[in-house]
Protein backbone atom coordinates (compact mmCIF):
# COMPACT_ATOMS: atom_id res chain seq x y z
CA UNK A 1 0.00 0.00 0.00
CA UNK A 2 1.22 3.12 -0.22
CA UNK A 3 2.18 5.30 2.70
CA UNK A 4 0.31 8.62 0.69
CA UNK A 5 -2.86 8.51 -1.30
CA UNK A 6 -4.03 11.91 -2.78
CA UNK A 7 -7.68 13.37 -2.34
CA UNK A 8 -8.37 13.45 -6.02
CA UNK A 9 -11.27 16.82 -5.93
CA UNK A 10 -11.17 19.65 -4.09
CA UNK A 11 -12.33 19.18 -1.23
CA UNK A 12 -13.01 21.14 2.25
CA UNK A 13 -12.37 19.66 5.75
CA UNK A 14 -16.29 19.69 7.41
CA UNK A 15 -15.83 16.19 7.85
CA UNK A 16 -12.40 15.63 9.57
CA UNK A 17 -12.36 13.91 12.96
CA UNK A 18 -10.30 14.60 15.93
CA UNK A 19 -8.04 11.78 14.77
CA UNK A 20 -6.97 13.56 11.24
CA UNK A 21 -3.55 14.41 10.45
CA UNK A 22 -2.86 18.02 9.93
CA UNK A 23 -0.45 19.68 7.98
CA UNK A 24 -0.51 23.48 9.43
CA UNK A 25 1.41 25.62 7.27
CA UNK A 26 2.78 29.27 8.13
CA UNK A 27 5.14 30.51 5.32
CA UNK A 28 7.76 28.09 4.72
CA UNK A 29 7.38 25.84 8.17
CA UNK A 30 5.11 23.41 8.99
CA UNK A 31 3.77 23.05 12.71
CA UNK A 32 4.66 19.00 13.90
CA UNK A 33 5.18 17.63 17.28
CA UNK A 34 7.48 15.00 18.75
CA UNK A 35 6.29 11.61 19.81
CA UNK A 36 8.69 9.14 20.80
CA UNK A 37 11.94 11.13 19.76
CA UNK A 38 10.81 11.33 16.35
CA UNK A 39 8.86 14.37 14.75
CA UNK A 40 5.75 13.53 13.05
CA UNK A 41 2.81 15.65 12.21
CA UNK A 42 -0.23 16.87 15.06
CA UNK A 43 -3.65 15.51 14.75
CA UNK A 44 -6.53 17.99 14.61
CA UNK A 45 -7.14 16.74 18.80
CA UNK A 46 -3.99 18.51 19.16
CA UNK A 47 -4.54 21.75 17.60
CA UNK A 48 -5.70 24.34 20.22
CA UNK A 49 -8.58 26.51 19.19
CA UNK A 50 -8.16 29.05 16.79
CA UNK A 51 -5.08 27.70 15.92
CA UNK A 52 -5.83 27.22 12.49
CA UNK A 53 -7.41 29.13 9.67
CA UNK A 54 -10.23 26.69 9.25
CA UNK A 55 -12.33 28.21 6.35
CA UNK A 56 -9.42 27.73 3.73
CA UNK A 57 -8.82 24.18 5.11
CA UNK A 58 -8.71 21.45 2.23
CA UNK A 59 -8.65 17.98 2.60
CA UNK A 60 -5.14 16.46 1.23
CA UNK A 61 -5.61 12.67 1.17
CA UNK A 62 -4.79 9.63 3.12
CA UNK A 63 -1.60 9.31 4.78
CA UNK A 64 -0.85 5.54 5.68
CA UNK A 65 -4.44 4.83 5.88
CA UNK A 66 -5.60 8.17 7.90
CA UNK A 67 -6.98 11.43 6.84
CA UNK A 68 -5.08 13.79 6.54
CA UNK A 69 -5.76 17.54 5.46
CA UNK A 70 -4.08 20.74 5.14
CA UNK A 71 -4.56 24.33 7.11
CA UNK A 72 -3.17 27.90 7.30
CA UNK A 73 -1.65 27.95 10.69
CA UNK A 74 -2.68 31.06 12.91
CA UNK A 75 -1.42 30.22 16.07
CA UNK A 76 1.53 29.96 18.52
CA UNK A 77 3.78 27.57 19.13
CA UNK A 78 3.93 26.02 22.68
CA UNK A 79 5.72 23.15 24.55
CA UNK A 80 4.61 20.33 22.33
CA UNK A 81 3.56 21.99 18.52
CA UNK A 82 6.67 23.85 17.18
CA UNK A 83 7.14 24.98 13.80
CA UNK A 84 10.23 23.66 11.85
CA UNK A 85 11.26 24.84 7.91
CA UNK A 86 9.95 22.31 5.52
CA UNK A 87 13.21 21.80 4.41
CA UNK A 88 14.40 20.81 7.26
CA UNK A 89 11.20 18.75 7.93
CA UNK A 90 12.21 16.56 4.84
CA UNK A 91 14.97 15.27 6.42
CA UNK A 92 13.16 14.09 9.36
CA UNK A 93 9.36 12.63 7.95
CA UNK A 94 9.05 9.57 5.81
CA UNK A 95 8.56 10.04 2.05
CA UNK A 96 4.72 9.68 2.21
CA UNK A 97 4.65 12.46 4.66
CA UNK A 98 7.13 14.33 2.57
CA UNK A 99 4.44 13.89 -0.26
CA UNK A 100 1.79 15.08 1.97
CA UNK A 101 3.42 18.17 2.89
CA UNK A 102 4.28 19.50 -0.34
CA UNK A 103 0.96 18.79 -1.79
CA UNK A 104 -0.76 20.76 1.27
CA UNK A 105 1.69 23.93 0.82
CA UNK A 106 1.16 23.86 -3.08
CA UNK A 107 -2.63 23.78 -2.94
CA UNK A 108 -3.17 25.67 -0.25
CA UNK A 109 -1.19 28.43 -1.49
CA UNK A 110 -2.31 28.31 -4.75
CA UNK A 111 -6.31 28.26 -3.76
CA UNK A 112 -5.45 31.41 -1.38
CA UNK A 113 -4.50 33.20 -4.84
CA UNK A 114 -7.50 31.76 -6.89
CA UNK A 115 -10.30 33.63 -6.22
CA UNK A 116 -11.71 34.99 -9.42
CA UNK A 117 -12.23 34.65 -12.83
CA UNK A 118 -9.40 35.75 -14.95
CA UNK A 119 -12.00 36.23 -17.56
CA UNK A 120 -15.14 37.79 -16.45
CA UNK A 121 -14.18 38.40 -12.48
CA UNK A 122 -16.58 35.94 -10.99
CA UNK A 123 -16.20 34.62 -7.80
CA UNK A 124 -14.60 31.09 -8.38
CA UNK A 125 -16.10 27.85 -7.04
CA UNK A 126 -14.55 24.48 -5.95
CA UNK A 127 -14.89 21.94 -8.79
CA UNK A 128 -16.67 19.14 -8.07
CA UNK A 129 -14.81 16.68 -10.62
CA UNK A 130 -11.50 17.36 -10.22
CA UNK A 131 -8.13 19.68 -8.18
CA UNK A 132 -9.74 22.72 -9.72
CA UNK A 133 -11.41 25.76 -9.47
CA UNK A 134 -14.25 26.71 -11.40
CA UNK A 135 -16.56 30.02 -12.63
CA UNK A 136 -20.04 29.73 -12.28
CA UNK A 137 -20.56 32.47 -14.93
CA UNK A 138 -18.32 31.43 -18.04
CA UNK A 139 -17.54 27.98 -16.96
CA UNK A 140 -14.34 28.88 -17.33
CA UNK A 141 -11.70 25.70 -15.17
CA UNK A 142 -8.71 27.30 -12.96
CA UNK A 143 -6.03 24.27 -12.49
CA UNK A 144 -3.12 24.41 -9.90
CA UNK A 145 -0.02 25.66 -11.79
CA UNK A 146 3.49 24.21 -11.91
CA UNK A 147 6.65 25.92 -12.58
CA UNK A 148 9.20 23.31 -14.13
CA UNK A 149 12.91 23.86 -13.32
CA UNK A 150 15.87 21.60 -14.22
CA UNK A 151 18.93 21.30 -11.51
CA UNK A 152 22.21 19.72 -13.43
CA UNK A 153 25.48 18.49 -12.26
CA UNK A 154 28.05 19.52 -14.42
CA UNK A 155 31.00 17.03 -14.09
CA UNK A 156 34.38 17.38 -15.91
CA UNK A 157 36.94 14.38 -15.37
CA UNK A 158 36.86 14.00 -11.04
CA UNK A 159 35.35 17.65 -10.21
CA UNK A 160 32.15 18.97 -9.59
CA UNK A 161 30.45 22.30 -10.75
CA UNK A 162 29.11 24.13 -7.69
CA UNK A 163 27.96 27.70 -7.21
CA UNK A 164 26.67 30.03 -5.07
CA UNK A 165 23.90 32.09 -6.53
CA UNK A 166 23.50 35.38 -4.82
CA UNK A 167 19.94 34.07 -3.19
CA UNK A 168 21.58 31.04 -1.41
CA UNK A 169 22.57 30.97 2.25
CA UNK A 170 26.11 32.50 2.84
CA UNK A 171 28.52 30.30 1.34
CA UNK A 172 26.60 27.67 0.28
CA UNK A 173 27.23 26.29 -2.73
CA UNK A 174 24.77 24.09 -5.29
CA UNK A 175 24.21 22.70 -8.78
CA UNK A 176 23.09 25.09 -11.41
CA UNK A 177 19.41 25.60 -11.85
CA UNK A 178 16.62 27.69 -13.72
CA UNK A 179 13.30 27.42 -14.76
CA UNK A 180 11.52 25.91 -17.81
CA UNK A 181 10.84 29.01 -20.19
CA UNK A 182 7.92 28.99 -23.01
CA UNK A 183 8.63 26.83 -25.81
CA UNK A 184 11.18 25.09 -24.48
CA UNK A 185 12.18 21.04 -24.32
CA UNK A 186 13.70 20.07 -21.15
CA UNK A 187 16.45 19.66 -22.96
CA UNK A 188 17.18 23.04 -24.44
CA UNK A 189 15.99 24.80 -20.74
CA UNK A 190 19.17 22.86 -19.31
CA UNK A 191 21.62 24.09 -22.55
CA UNK A 192 20.90 27.80 -21.78
CA UNK A 193 20.77 27.80 -18.24
CA UNK A 194 23.90 26.32 -18.14
CA UNK A 195 25.37 28.66 -20.66
CA UNK A 196 23.83 31.81 -19.80
CA UNK A 197 24.83 31.24 -16.22
CA UNK A 198 28.71 29.82 -17.23
CA UNK A 199 29.01 30.07 -20.74
CA UNK A 200 29.97 26.34 -20.66
CA UNK A 201 28.70 23.70 -22.93
CA UNK A 202 27.43 20.15 -21.75
CA UNK A 203 27.25 16.66 -23.35
CA UNK A 204 25.93 13.16 -22.29
CA UNK A 205 22.57 14.76 -20.56
CA UNK A 206 20.92 12.02 -18.55
CA UNK A 207 17.96 12.09 -16.47
CA UNK A 208 18.24 11.58 -12.59
CA UNK A 209 15.10 12.00 -10.63
CA UNK A 210 12.85 15.01 -9.85
CA UNK A 211 10.80 16.52 -6.93
CA UNK A 212 8.49 18.46 -5.69
CA UNK A 213 9.65 21.70 -4.45
CA UNK A 214 6.56 23.98 -3.01
CA UNK A 215 8.29 27.37 -2.50
CA UNK A 216 5.61 27.99 -4.11
CA UNK A 217 5.06 25.31 -6.88
CA UNK A 218 8.40 24.24 -8.10
CA UNK A 219 8.70 20.90 -9.68
CA UNK A 220 12.52 20.20 -9.76
CA UNK A 221 14.17 18.24 -12.95
CA UNK A 222 17.62 16.46 -11.73
CA UNK A 223 19.96 16.09 -14.77
CA UNK A 224 24.23 14.97 -14.74
CA UNK A 225 25.72 16.66 -17.59
CA UNK A 226 29.70 16.18 -18.78
CA UNK A 227 31.74 19.62 -19.55
CA UNK A 228 31.78 19.43 -23.39
CA UNK A 229 33.24 22.81 -24.21
CA UNK A 230 33.69 26.85 -23.21
CA UNK A 231 35.18 28.65 -20.64
CA UNK A 232 33.88 29.39 -17.04
CA UNK A 233 32.38 32.82 -17.33
CA UNK A 234 30.09 34.34 -14.58
CA UNK A 235 26.87 35.77 -16.17
CA UNK A 236 27.40 38.14 -12.73
CA UNK A 237 23.54 38.37 -12.46
CA UNK A 238 22.85 34.97 -10.57
CA UNK A 239 25.83 33.40 -10.12
CA UNK A 240 28.14 35.16 -7.67
CA UNK A 241 30.75 32.22 -7.74
CA UNK A 242 31.72 29.49 -9.33
CA UNK A 243 34.22 26.35 -9.42
CA UNK A 244 35.37 22.97 -9.85
CA UNK A 245 35.17 20.89 -6.81
CA UNK A 246 37.12 17.64 -5.97
CA UNK A 247 34.66 15.18 -3.18
CA UNK A 248 37.61 15.43 -0.92
CA UNK A 249 37.65 19.72 -1.22
CA UNK A 250 34.44 20.53 -1.24
CA UNK A 251 32.42 24.49 -0.51
CA UNK A 252 29.61 24.27 2.13
CA UNK A 253 26.52 22.49 0.73
CA UNK A 254 22.93 22.51 0.99
CA UNK A 255 20.57 20.91 3.43
CA UNK A 256 20.42 17.32 2.94
CA UNK A 257 16.85 16.51 1.78
CA UNK A 258 16.65 18.44 -1.22
CA UNK A 259 17.88 16.78 -4.80
CA UNK A 260 20.77 18.88 -5.36
CA UNK A 261 22.15 17.60 -2.01
CA UNK A 262 21.16 13.68 -3.03
CA UNK A 263 22.86 14.28 -6.34
CA UNK A 264 26.23 15.60 -5.11
CA UNK A 265 26.46 13.13 -2.59
CA UNK A 266 26.05 10.44 -5.27
CA UNK A 267 28.80 12.28 -6.94
CA UNK A 268 30.63 11.80 -3.94
CA UNK A 269 30.20 8.41 -3.41
CA UNK A 270 30.15 7.39 -6.95
CA UNK A 271 26.85 5.99 -7.20
CA UNK A 272 24.04 5.25 -9.23
CA UNK A 273 24.14 8.09 -12.26
CA UNK A 274 27.90 8.74 -12.29
CA UNK A 275 29.06 5.29 -13.45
Amino acid sequence: MRDFIPTPILKNTDKCTPETKVIAISGKKVLVTQQNGRITLPRLSDMPAGSIDTASGLAIGKLRDEECAGFIFTGKEDERLFLLEMRSAFTMIPPGSCYALCRAKSLLEWKKRRNFCGACGAALVPSENDIAMKCPVCKEPFYPQLAPAVIVAITKDDKILLAHNFRFQERVHSLIAGFVEAGESIEQAVAREIYEETHLNVCDLRYVSSQSWPFPNSLMLGFTAKYHSGTLELDGTELECADWYTPDNLPQLPEKGSIARMIIDDFCSEKRFFD
